[in-house]
Parts: structure tokens; sequence; C-alpha cells
């Protein structure tokens, strides 16, 4: 640990990833959203092992559920625009007969949360705004955000600044967050790494390794062994000691 002030600052990225301060989002995971992404079945079996290595951890796992505003009675203007965008119309009137699927926002079933699990409603692409997620997170003396799940370039980025911009330390877990687009979601990664600490979610995990590819399978979709292998305890980088300094 540095000492300044009279305050710890973590040094190593064990010391960073400590569960007693740490804290596990699992972003839009949702039936509606995640299946869009372009290596959803690899970060959906990643996201499987680490939340479930989390909580033998005792690390706490937080869900972010889209929860859009009424589009004529409570949408600001800039989001109306982005949604008719997204839903290709040029009338916002059109909005109006669009019907949300209750299913589509439910977490996807192989991620259901567990009883000790925290889920809460958002209604941007960012955690923090408008939601109570800052003070659950003080009140259970979180230091540091990991953050996995869809889009890396949306609300995955959008709650990693932020969190950051709050004091809290964040961790980009990079096998475990995707998007509809792989050109974007390229492109964030290698901003994130400039912002935050990016590391692979299997690094954490005491006795894992790098998820095995099938013969002839390609990257992105490859399917890994989503049982959890050992505790969220080594908290080690991929080629990196537990023990090397942080770096920002």
């Amino acid at each position: 640990m540095f000492e300044i002030g009279g305050k710890n600052i973590p040094s190593t990225l064990a010391e960073l990833v400590d569960p007693k301060r740490s804290a596990l989002l699992i972003w839009d995971m949702e039936n509606a959203i995640g299946p869009n992404a372009f290596n959803y079945k690899d970060i959906l079996a990643n996201l499987q092992q680490l939340s479930a290595a989390a909580r033998q951890a005792g690390v706490p796992v937080f869900y972010s559920v889209q929860t859009p505003f009424d589009v004529a009675k409570e949408e600001a203007g800039v989001w109306v625009r982005v949604r008719m965008k997204r839903s290709k119309v040029s009338d916002p009137n059109q909005l109006l007969s669009e019907r949300e699927d209750p299913h589509g926002r439910e977490i996807v079933a192989e991620l259901k949360p567990q009883p000790q699990d925290i889920a809460f409603q958002k209604r941007r692409p960012d955690g923090f705004v408008g939601t109570d997620f800052d003070l659950m997170l003080r009140s259970k003396g979180v230091g540091t955000l990991l953050i996995g799940g869809v889009a890396t370039e949306g609300g995955v980025e959008g709650t990693a600044r932020t969190a950051r911009n709050l004091g809290y330390d964040v961790v980009v877990l990079k096998d475990c967050v995707g998007s509809r687009s792989r050109e974007q979601h390229d492109h964030e990664s290698d901003s994130e790494e400039l912002l935050h600490h990016v590391v692979p979610g299997w690094s954490l995990i005491a006795g894992s390794g790098p998820p095995q590819r099938n013969p002839g399978e390609h990257d992105a979709n490859r399917s890994y062994d989503p049982r959890p292998r050992g505790r969220v305890a080594a908290w080690r980088t991929g080629a990196a000691r537990a023990d090397s300094p942080t770096t920002y």
C-alpha cells in the first residue's frame, strides 16, 4: 500500500481487487440487450464463472436493468431523438406505438441474479445517473468496481468513467465486455486501457487460466466452461504477478 495524508492507497493489483473492498457490476445482460453482442457466448460464459467465484469470495454482485422513461411524458428531447434513430423512425409519434416486452428486461437465464445479489433500475448508459448505486456501494465499503457486460462503448464506459470521477478504482474485465459492433468495442477497449485497469476476468480467479478454444473454432464464437475454478483469491494478472505495481 502507498500511504499519504493518513490514507492507504492500493499499490498492487492484489490490493486493488481485495474482496473486502470490491464489487462486481454486470451491466445490461438482459434478454433485449446482452444477446446482441458479437461476442455474447464468450462474455456469457466468462461472467457465469466470474460471478459464481465472486459470490464464493464474498464480493457483492450488482446487476443493472435498463428501464426507459415514458417517451411522451418523461423523456428528454435528446433521448427522444436517440430512440428515433434506434427505431429508424422519422416522427417521434411513431414511438408511441411501440410496446415493451417485459421478457426483454429480464436478466438472461444463465446469469439469473441470486438471492444475495442486487439488481437496480437505471435510465441512462451510466449506473450512477439517477440511481442509488453510489450509496449502495459506499454502504458496503466498496472502493473498487469491477465491470462486465454490454455495451463496451456505452454503459460500461459511461459507468467506469463516472466511477473514477467519484473516487472509485475501476477494473474493466476485458473478456467480460462486448458490443453489437466489434469495431466500436475494439476502439473503446483501447481507450479504456488509458483510463482504467483492464484485466481478463479469469486472471482474478485462483487456479484459473485462459479459456481454452475448441480446435477450429473462431475466437468470437468459442464457448468456455462456466464452472467456477477456485476462489477469487489469487487476483493475479495473466502474465504479471499479483504483487506487481498498478499502473494509471
